[in-house]
């Protein structure tokens, strides 16, 4: 088959989103004959992909097959406006490209978020008999989007919500990053097929290593608008105040404001640490004892399935979360560490000095990660799920 895949964020960029197609891409060209239709990397900054350690797959880097667009506008702007620019730039040059070459590719696969890139893949274009329209869903947007504190959507919400509505309807099956979207999607249209494919890891990346001599934790990833950044304020205090280390490898809008604030209040045992690779980052995650996950107290964020989560369980360490959910029972079921609803500061601290205090649970959540792990988040597994979908 030929299939285009169509993403803002992709390989060298860090983050969950640009690596699932960094994986997608390998996986599935592995038989097929695959496209990439992105931007230039510049998530979390341009600058940072003038080092060559992120450029670590020559594979890609050969590759004729990843086509960059050129952007005027700004993917980082500060300003909602200046991101508004960029997202319409961008819906520009997706239809354009997807209205002139949609009849070469028997697959356009097109994720969220942004919304826009799906729209733009979908409507105002002739639909081609031969060409299937497969839409991935990793955000709930427009919801999400309300949920941030600082964007408000209310006056245009109703029209977003529709427009999401006619995203699932127009897309021929829909593939989830998270089971719990399904209900959320079903309701809006209950006929039509969900797949759930995970982010996950590949068989060359797991590495799973002994329980290290020194207790500590790590936060790895987004320190943005959907994460509490004043609950992973007071938990570094409660950290600092039990004399736990805890290493912060943050990036994002508040990364910097966190950063400063660790080093102005002169932190001991809380460390913050600059952007590394996806390799750097799953090395250090591998000698600790517990991965921190905490995201906004609302029902959109307490459902979703953090990169983190998935980052601690494929290294085979205990993870510690506020998330509800899908999240919360499949780290509760197969006991892999602690996750409530809504858990307090207090509440995620005390876990953690619960699994310091008893080395038999920390082996157990180990023991158990590397079984969930072969069961829902290895990438050469789950390939063939997706590639069945594809090709009915």
């Amino acid at each position: 088959m030929k299939i285009l895949l169509i993403t803002q964020n992709f390989y060298p960029e860090i983050g969950s989103g640009a690596n699932r197609f960094k994986n997608l891409y390998m996986q599935l060209s592995k038989k097929h004959d695959v496209t990439v239709l992105t931007t230039h990397p510049t998530y979390p900054n341009a600058r940072m992909y003038q080092e060559d350690k992120y450029w670590n797959e020559p594979e890609i880097n050969n590759s004729n097959d990843i086509l960059r667009l050129k952007m005027r506008s700004n993917k980082q702007g500060k300003s909602m406006a200046s991101r508004m620019l960029y997202y319409l730039e961008l819906s520009y040059k997706v239809r354009t490209y997807v209205r002139e070459y949609q009849h070469e590719y028997d697959i356009v696969y097109v994720t969220t978020p942004n919304i826009f890139i799906p729209w733009s893949a979908f409507f105002f274009q002739k639909k081609v008999k031969s060409t299937r329209r497969i839409l991935e869903v990793r955000d709930l947007w427009p919801d999400s989007v309300r949920d941030i504190e600082k964007i408000n959507i209310d006056k245009i919400y109703p029209m977003l919500k529709f427009m999401e509505k006619r995203m699932y309807q127009k897309a021929d099956k829909i593939i989830i990053n998270n089971e719990g979207f399904r209900a959320h999607i079903a309701r809006m249209v209950p006929l039509k097929k969900q797949l759930f494919i995970p982010n996950g890891f590949t068989e060359d990346e797991v590495d799973f290593k002994s329980i290290p001599e020194d207790f500590k934790v790590i936060y790895t990833g987004n320190i943005g608008f959907a994460q509490s950044y004043e609950q992973l304020i007071d938990v570094a205090h409660l950290l600092e105040e039990r004399q736990i280390i805890f290493n912060v490898i943050g990036y994002g809008v508040n990364a910097h404001r966190f950063n400063d604030y660790i080093r102005q209040h002169k932190f001991k045992y809380v460390h913050t640490h600059d952007e590394k690779s996806r390799e750097e980052c799953l090395e250090m995650i591998r000698h600790h004892s517990v991965q921190l996950s905490l995201l906004k107290e609302s029902d959109v964020f307490m459902n979703v399935l953090p990169g983190k989560i998935i980052d601690g369980i494929g290294c085979g360490i205990p993870v510690v979360t506020n998330l509800g959910g899908y999240t919360n029972q499949m780290i509760n079921n197969y006991k892999v560490g602690f996750a409530k609803e809504k858990a307090t500061a207090e509440e995620i601290v005390d876990a953690i000095e619960r699994i310091r205090n008893n080395a038999e649970w920390e082996e157990m959540y180990r023991r158990n990660s590397k079984a969930l792990l072969d069961e829902k988040f290895l990438w050469e597994n789950n390939i063939e799920k997706l590639e069945a979908v594809l090709e009915q």
